[in-house]
């Protein structure tokens, strides 16, 4: 059972929620500007939304401990992943790609936080 919400832990929740939202947004704008990979950014945000909604609703409180480390793998994967393209492509998304991926990394350090 997760532990009883403070103003700090709730402001900590809302801040995930927003950055979780703002780097599923990114991703589909990316599906949108690259149709060649076009499924794998739609597909990267819908887990990011999949994963926040795991996180929090109450139908997956038992498995909150294998969804957090989850969920904090996901967008650690994505960070690598976005560097491995990088060095393959030689194609930096300035500045979106950066900023996500500071976004990502601001989301594990949270979710490491949270309960």
């Amino acid at each position: 059972m997760q532990a009883q919400a403070t103003p700090l832990n709730r402001w900590s929740q809302i801040v995930l929620i927003v950055l979780t939202t703002i780097t599923a947004l990114i991703h589909f704008e990316r599906a949108i500007e690259d149709p060649d990979i076009r499924i794998l950014f739609i597909l990267n945000g819908l887990g990011y939304f999949s994963l926040l909604a795991a996180f929090y609703l109450p139908a997956f409180q038992k498995f909150h401990k294998a969804v957090r480390w989850i969920f904090i793998g996901y967008p650690a994967i994505t960070i690598v992943l976005y560097f491995v393209w990088v060095a393959m492509s030689a194609e930096w998304t300035i500045p979106i790609g950066p900023i996500s991926k500071i976004v990502e990394a601001a989301m594990i350090v949270l979710i490491w936080r949270e309960p």
